[in-house]
């Protein structure tokens, strides 16, 4: 198949494209994107984000090679990730959007071809995604097939609450949004009923939002294939540095915490992702004897009525207390050096 040159409003799925400092990558997602074989036309729109590197005049570069396909949307400021994405899919033309960000690349030059048919031959799909790789660019590791294929999961099979309910439960096939294509229309939908979930600045994703709200718009599907390398780095969602690990998960927290009152969801469906979250958030408080976490992690807990564990109610108290903190130290560290050794 060889990709096909029409007119604006012929083109049936824009690549939507978010970039910042990405230089490094940038060359190989781009080209990765124009190598692409499909029965239809699609464009590259790209949101580049006032990168301070060369990740502009690269763009720049494929665009003047290709101005067929590419439509470059520099800024003169930046906008950060969320306004980013959001003024970028404004302006994406087609009826499927598969989205990626300037670090992942796609592996397979039908990637896109395969998606679609899955979406043109069932309306009751809302979303397509692959397996992936990931690779570590810090220690140039590479992880083959991401996702687990085994079974078939609860937002494969149904769309609703109960897809909601599955992915606080755990019971869901973990996702990467660059792997992804969804339907242009149900965003639309999506954003004017719930425009708060992804411009609300205390939300430091928009994924974990997409997912929830595309798996109420209809069902999932899977493509087992590794077709999308997932890159590992120092990113938002995977920094070196303890403070801006501990921002993005009480952020990521705060997600959470707002979807479980937006849907109600029961108490027996909440209770093992907010442990987890918990778990991690207080004992960074307990380390670094920080109260203010405590305070903005205990208030939404009892914003939904969790039930917190003695464990996690000793790290409070351990937080807020001197002398309660000599005791339980010894304990606490111990507990750690185990966790690190296994």
């Amino acid at each position: 198949m060889e990709r096909k040159t029409t007119e604006t409003n012929d083109i049936l799925l824009s690549v939507c494209l978010v970039t910042y400092n990405h230089e490094f990558f940038i060359e190989k997602v781009i080209d990765n994107v124009i190598n692409q074989v499909t029965s239809f036309t699609f464009e590259l729109v790209i949101g580049e984000d006032c990168s301070t590197d060369k990740t502009r005049e690269i763009c720049e570069r494929y665009q003047e090679k290709h101005p067929d396909i590419i439509r470059l949307l520099p800024s003169e400021k930046n906008l950060g990730l969320k306004e980013n994405f959001l003024r970028t899919f404004g302006e994406c033309k087609g009826k499927y959007i598969a989205y990626l960000e300037g670090d992942d690349y796609w592996l397979s030059t039908d990637k896109l071809q395969k998606q679609v048919d899955i979406l043109e031959a069932d309306a009751s799909v809302s979303m397509v995604h692959t397996n992936c790789k990931v690779w570590d660019v810090l220690n140039n590791k590479i992880w083959d097939r991401w996702t687990p294929t085994e079974g078939v999961c609860i937002r494969e099979e149904n769309s609703g609450i109960t897809s909601i309910i599955a992915e606080f439960e755990g019971n869901f096939r973990q996702i990467k949004t660059s792997s992804c294509c969804y339907r242009s229309s149900l965003l639309k939908e999506i954003l004017n009923e719930d425009e708060f979930a992804f411009k609300n600045l205390e939300f430091p994703t928009q994924d974990f939002q997409l997912f929830l709200e595309m798996s109420m718009k209809g069902k999932f599907a899977f493509i087992p294939e590794e077709m999308t390398m997932i890159a590992l780095h120092n990113s938002l969602s995977a920094a070196i540095d303890e403070q801006k690990q501990i921002d993005y998960r009480l952020g990521f927290y705060k997600i959470g915490i707002y979807y479980i009152q937006k849907y109600n969801l029961p108490q027996n469906a909440i209770q093992i992702w907010i442990r987890k979250q918990l778990n991690f958030l207080l004992n960074k408080a307990f380390k670094n004897r920080d109260k203010t976490l405590v305070r903005i992690v205990k208030e939404n807990a009892d914003l939904v009525g969790y039930k917190m564990p003695i464990t996690q109610n000793l790290l409070i108290k351990g937080t807020n207390s001197i002398l309660l903190r000599m005791f339980i130290y010894p304990f606490w560290l111990l507990l750690n050096k185990k966790r690190k050794s296994i």
